[in-house]
């Protein structure tokens, strides 16, 4: 099994491991730790489980936010040659995906907060190894970017240029965040995928060129990094009115 969240992952990758059940035992499928290369699936190459190492073991550190006070670190922050941008997640073995989104969507910040983009798993064959719960965080949101155009000719509106008029707003299966708000573009990140909706309100005296609300979905693709969304809406602004020309004077009537 592999499979990609998002457009690509973090160098970085948080993986909280929780038994409710028994412990792993030998039957278990669960392949992490392990000291030797492994095949994630058949037509995939092997990746070397023993050049991970843990960056962040589980367990108390000091809080970098808080200077001189202590935070829990509910899990391990991994580090090797696989987590980089644009690598698949390898699962840890026979896994069933139960919940892709933010760790902290309350946050005023999620993208930054927390473990970020997070994915839970559970074990397909929990009678081998008891139920637990793995999950990776620190993953690489979705992002669609949006810009904003108008122009001002009457005939075909050959050239179009940033317009922040228009009002614009993005609506997905979970939380979207705006990270970037410009004259030139605007840009979104969100975490659960599935059907996205993105419309453009425009002044009244603005004509909307093309469609003002688009649907988009950034499917995954087995074994191939989903890209990001990039939408533009443009609309015509109305042609200023011409020059009023003053009128002749009349010679007096003799």
């Amino acid at each position: 099994m592999l499979f990609k969240i998002g457009a690509a992952l973090s160098a970085s990758l948080l993986i909280l491991v929780i038994a409710t059940a028994s412990a792993v035992t030998q039957k278990s499928t669960l392949t992490w730790p392990v000291a030797v290369p492994t095949r994630v699936a058949a037509t995939a190459p092997d990746y070397a489980a023993s050049g991970w190492s843990i960056s962040s073991p589980f367990g108390w550190r000091p809080d970098v936010e808080r200077p001189g006070q202590w935070e829990l670190h509910e899990g391990a922050d991994l580090a090797g040659p696989m987590f980089c941008p644009g690598c698949p997640i390898p699962p840890l073995g026979d896994m069933t995906v139960t919940h892709i989104g933010w760790d902290q969507e309350w946050s005023s910040d999620p993208l930054h907060e927390g473990a970020g983009v997070v994915v839970d798993m559970t074990l397909q064959h929990p009678e081998e190894a008891g139920r637990i719960l793995v999950r990776y965080g620190h993953l690489h949101p979705y992002r669609v970017y949006i810009r904003t155009r108008s122009c001002t000719q009457t005939v075909d509106c050959p050239v179009y240029r940033a317009d922040s008029q228009g009002s614009v707003s993005v609506s997905c299966p979970g939380r979207v965040v705006q990270v970037v708000r410009s004259r030139e573009q605007r840009a979104y990140a969100y975490a659960t995928p599935g059907q996205c909706r993105a419309s453009v309100s425009w002044p009244a005296d603005y004509l909307p060129q093309g469609a003002t609300a688009v649907t988009f979905d950034q499917r995954i693709v087995l074994g191939a990094a989903s890209s990001d969304a990039a939408i533009t809406f443009n609309a015509q602004l109305p042609p200023p009115p011409p020059p009023i020309t003053p009128t002749a004077s009349l010679p007096p009537i003799p």
